[in-house]
Order: structure tokens, then C-alpha cells, then sequence
């Protein structure tokens, strides 16, 4: 059986729900002949890969789908790419604020996610899904554990595809502050499930000519 693995954040900064936690717990544990590891991170710069790495050793994933809340986004974002760059000055959960620091002395300035964002975005917007590829995660957090993760898929030659995906503020989070976009969550969750099954039911099927 094929392993997925999809992880999500804890609350961090001034919000008390992260909605990608929320999404998580809505995501079945199977889907087709794959079984979904959920996975919850801490919201702290290197903690997140060290507490997930151990899940990859042991469950040897093809598909590792990371979920990060990116509010004040309209939509579900894709990202395209990781930097080698920690810098923010948002604290982290412990209270680290890292400036211009390196994640992989060493490493490669950059590295794309290897997930098919053109064929996921156009199954998104079939299903009416507001969606885009995204060609920044950051410097945050997200970004860290994207790089972090397809560093370690480079250097050990995995067979795995993996990326990273930011979801807006659910409603209720944005009462009182009605400049904030918003998403619902059975949006956030049917996103989260167009795209596994775009990484494991690659072939796409046109319903018209059938």
C-alpha cells in the first residue's frame, strides 16, 4: 500500500486556529490504495522537519503534501519553490526570530517542489476550486520545511513527490476584520483531496469522451 504523508501547523502568533489543522482532521485516513499519515508540526523553524523526518524514515512516502496557513491570501496557493534563506520578523512559537540565515550551508540556493502544478491547478478550477501557483513560501516557517524537505528528497535520490500548500483564514476568522479574505473549509478540504489524488490517480480521465 502507498503512503501519503500530509502535515499540518499548530496555532502560531495571533491566531488561535490554524485552519490547516482544521482541514487535517477532516481528511480520511485512506484513499484509494493509499493510507494517509496526519501529521500536526510545531510552528518553530527547525523543529517542524525534525518532528516529521522520522515519519518519512519509517513510512518511506511517495507523496508528501505540507499545509501552512498564508492569511490575507484569497485562495488555495501552490507553491512553486523553497529558498535557502530563514528571515523573518515574526517570531516563531519559541520566540526565534532568524535573520538571513542559511537552512542548508551548502545546500542549493533554491529548489522547485516536483509536483505537477499545472495539471493540479487545472483540476482545481474544474472543480471551481479558487486556486494559483504561488512562486513564493516565504521566508518563514513553510518555507523552511519545504526547502528541508526537498533537500533531504535530493540528497537521499527519494522517490517522492512533494510540495507545499497555503490556505487562506477560515470565515469565522476574519469577523471584525472584513478586509481579510476567507475560504471556506469544505473548499480547503476538497483542495487537499483534488490534489493527493492528482499525485497518485495521475492519469486524468475526460468524462465527455467516455
Amino acid at each position: 500500500m502507498e503512503t501519503v504523508l500530509l502535515t499540518a501547523f499548530e496555532p502560531f502568533g495571533d491566531y488561535e486556529e490554524n485552519p490547516t489543522a482544521t482541514v487535517l482532521a477532516d481528511i480520511p485516513d485512506f484513499l484509494y490504495n493509499a493510507k494517509v499519515i496526519k501529521v500536526t508540526l510545531p510552528v518553530v523553524y527547525h523543529h517542524a522537519f525534525n518532528v516529521l523526518l522520522p515519519y518519512i524514515e519509517k513510512h518511506k512516502p511517495k507523496v508528501i503534501v505540507m499545509l501552512g496557513l498564508a492569511g490575507g491570501r484569497t485562495h488555495v496557493s501552490i507553491e512553486r519553490v523553497a529558498v535557502n534563506i530563514a528571515s523573518s520578523k515574526q517570531a516563531d512559537n519559541l520566540g526565534n526570530r532568524l535573520h538571513e540565515q542559511r537552512l542548508e550551508e551548502g545546500g542549493a540556493d533554491a529548489y522547485f517542489t516536483n509536483m505537477p502544478l499545472s495539471k493540479i491547478i487545472r483540476r482545481l478550477h474544474k472543480k471551481t476550486i479558487p486556486a494559483a501557483i504561488s512562486e513564493s513560501a516565504g521566508t518563514f516557517v513553510c518555507n523552511t520545511l519545504m526547502y528541508r524537505v526537498m533537500h533531504l528528497i535530493r540528497r537521499e535520490s527519494l522517490d517522492t513527490v512533494a510540495g507545499f500548500v497555503h490556505v487562506p483564514l477560515l470565515p469565522h476568522q476574519t469577523i471584525g476584520k472584513s478586509q481579510l479574505p476567507s475560504l471556506e473549509k469544505r473548499h480547503m478540504v476538497d483542495a487537499v483531496l483534488t490534489i493527493i489524488d492528482t499525485l497518485i490517480n495521475p492519469v486524468e480521465i475526460d468524462v465527455r469522451q467516455v
